[in-house]
């Protein structure tokens, strides 16, 4: 018998991690439709990217937690010139418009101690 066994005729089965469950975005966002390009009419579907409105020193956990995030496409996620991750401007569009929704259920002081900044 070995000693990992601790003499039980079967060993106890390993537990799986649990999945964490995210929530939705505050913002109604689909798969393949662009939150920007949406917001100028354009509802075609195209290969879109999971952004977290707030990122950097941990708050991408704090994105998830809380539904800040939206779905983009890759040239206003990452490669376009306005790209969030290019263009501070945009960036901070999507802090403006996602503390507005934020602050229709919860405080001003809740959202400065989740994102530290107010964009409004």
């Amino acid at each position: 018998m070995r000693s990992d066994d601790s003499g039980l005729m079967f060993p106890k089965p390993k537990r799986k991690k649990k999945r964490k469950k995210h929530k939705e975005s505050i913002e109604n966002t689909k798969r393949g439709e662009c939150f920007l390009c949406a917001m100028v009419g354009d509802r075609s579907w195209k290969q879109t990217e999971e952004h977290h409105v707030l990122f950097g020193s941990g708050k991408r956990k704090i994105s998830e937690a809380e539904g800040l995030k939206v779905n983009l496409c890759i040239p206003h996620h990452r490669t376009g010139e306005k790209a969030v991750h290019n263009c501070r401007e945009t960036r901070e569009l999507l802090c403006r418009i996602f503390q507005e929704e934020y602050e229709k259920n919860h405080t001003r002081e809740e959202w400065m101690a989740i994102a530290g900044k107010n964009y409004l």
